[in-house]
């Protein structure tokens, strides 16, 4: 069998995006599940550059994202690119004699609609497209224009695809409501696991303040939530704070000159040395969509977890030791100093740990995708 994967998102660069880290995932996941030779990667970009990354099982196709590029395939229907792409796309799926299509996100409702009917299509949804768009609107008035073309794509999308995948429960229940349409299964975000135990795991934190960590990008729901939680929790708790991730450095000064026991690091190269230093995660992400990758990756790390029911969207938590739900200041603030009144803290917490390797393990879903896929 040849699966022909497609995605526009920049899958070829860095792993700086939830979205682009689930894709790849994905991808992953099938190259596990039916070899990686069976696999053909069709991958749709707007860098040039990334044309040369084109090898045996990958094809990189450029896709204008000007201004006007969009606008002008937006009038006509389309989201991720233009009519050219679609054809070349295509293409090279017949040339490649492929049997499946695997496509991320319901973006791509055109294209799908023009698929040959003898190619199974097998569509991931990430979020729901039209919730996504109003967001968009909310945020940027004038992307009104695109809000027909979500609406229209997302519908052919679920009409056309033979299996439907998402990520929660959640997101199940809206495609119900919208579309009439639930998902076959969902598959939730799982990682490849790269924890090394270190030395760190296994000292104990004498120090006098616990020790709280946040991990994510700079993008409006991780920007509004650490603002928030600096401002509002921070000054009432026996912690100390730092803030890692792509792009943070942007508000060191915002935020540490406005409280001394938060620390912005923002980018680094490797996320491992900050993640066993930590005594627990805090994740106070008050809006959103899907998913949160970094909910995956401190349960690898079997850290203690303070979040928001936004954070902890899609994980299976409930009973779960050293995981606290958290969804106003407040509660932030006595469920963290009633954690720190009792130090020494353990920053490793075996039971998460087990959570992760039972539930969010990329391998524990080879045979469910199998079972879909394989006639």
């Amino acid at each position: 069998m040849k699966i022909a994967y497609i995605t526009a998102a920049e899958i070829l660069g860095p792993q700086n995006t939830g979205g682009i880290q689930c894709c790849n995932r994905n991808l992953n996941l099938l190259k596990q599940a039916f070899g990686e030779e069976n696999i053909y990667v069709c991958a749709i970009t707007k860098h040039k550059e990334y044309l040369s990354k084109t090898s045996d099982n990958t094809k990189v196709f450029y896709s204008d994202r000007k201004k006007i590029s969009i606008l002008k395939n937006v009038l006509r229907g389309r989201l991720q690119f233009g009519k050219d792409v679609e054809n070349a796309v295509l293409q090279h799926i017949e040339d490649m004699g492929c049997d499946v299509v695997f496509i991320e996100f319901s973006r791509m409702g055109f294209f799908q609609k023009r698929l040959p009917d003898k190619i199974k299509q097998v569509l991931f949804v990430h979020n729901i497209e039209i919730d996504y768009a109003q967001h968009l609107i909310s945020e940027h008035p004038s992307y009104i224009v695109l809000k027909l073309a979500f609406k229209i794509n997302e519908a052919l999308a679920l009409r056309h695809a033979d299996i439907v995948m998402s990520l929660n429960h959640r997101d199940s229940e809206k495609l119900v409501q919208y579309y009439d349409r639930a998902p076959d299964v969902i598959i939730p975000i799982t990682m490849d696991d790269s924890f090394v135990q270190s030395e760190t795991d296994k000292q104990i934190n004498t120090m006098s303040k616990l020790q709280l960590l946040f991990v994510g990008s700079l993008f409006p729901p991780n920007e509004s939530g650490v603002t928030w939680f600096a401002d509002e929790v921070m000054p009432y708790v026996n912690a100390e704070f730092t803030v890692v991730g792509r792009d943070f450095e942007q508000l060191r000064n915002r935020l540490e000159n406005c409280h001394n026991n938060v620390r912005v690091i923002g980018t680094v190269g490797d996320l491992s040395q900050y993640y066993h230093d930590a005594d627990v995660i805090v994740s106070p992400i008050l809006m959103g969509a899907g998913m949160k990758v970094k909910t995956a990756e401190a349960l690898m790390y079997g850290k203690p977890i303070f979040a928001t029911d936004e954070a902890l969207e899609g994980y299976e938590v409930e009973g779960q030791d050293n995981i606290y739900r958290c969804n106003t200041a407040q509660a932030f603030i006595e469920a963290i100093n009633t954690y720190a009144v009792n130090p020494p803290f353990t920053s490793f917490d075996e039971s998460i740990r087990n959570l992760f390797l039972e539930k969010y393990h990329t391998p524990r879903y080879i045979q469910v995708l199998k079972k879909l896929l394989i006639p």
